[in-house]
C-alpha cells in the first residue's frame, strides 16, 4: 500500500470514526467541571494548589452553569448533525 493510499484512506476514516462515536455516545464529559456536575470555585483551586494539606469545603461546590449540574456536554458533531436535520426539517415544511 502506497503512502498516498493509506493516507487517503485515513483521511476518510477519521470523519467516520468521529461520526460513528457522536452516533453511538453523543454525549462527554463537560469540560468545565470535568463531568461531576459540580464547579470548584477558583478559590478552591487556588488553596489546593498551594497548601497540599488543605482539605475542600463543601460550600464551596456549585452546580455547573455550562452542563447545568449534569456532568454532560453534547458533542461537536452531534450539534452540527442536529442542525444539518433542523434545516432540512424547516426547509421541507
Amino acid at each position: 500500500m502506497t503512502p498516498n493510499t493509506l493516507a487517503g484512506l485515513l483521511v476518510l476514516a477519521l470523519p467516520v470514526g468521529y461520526a460513528l462515536l457522536c452516533w453511538l455516545s453523543p454525549f462527554a464529559a463537560c469540560r468545565f467541571c470535568d463531568g461531576t456536575g459540580n464547579h470548584v470555585s477558583w478559590w478552591e483551586r487556588r488553596q489546593a494548589r498551594t497548601n497540599p494539606n488543605h482539605k475542600p469545603k463543601r460550600r464551596i461546590r456549585k452546580p455547573c452553569r455550562r452542563c447545568k449540574g449534569t456532568g454532560a456536554r453534547l458533542r461537536i458533531g452531534r450539534r452540527i448533525h442536529n442542525a444539518g436535520r433542523r434545516l432540512h426539517h424547516d426547509g421541507t415544511r
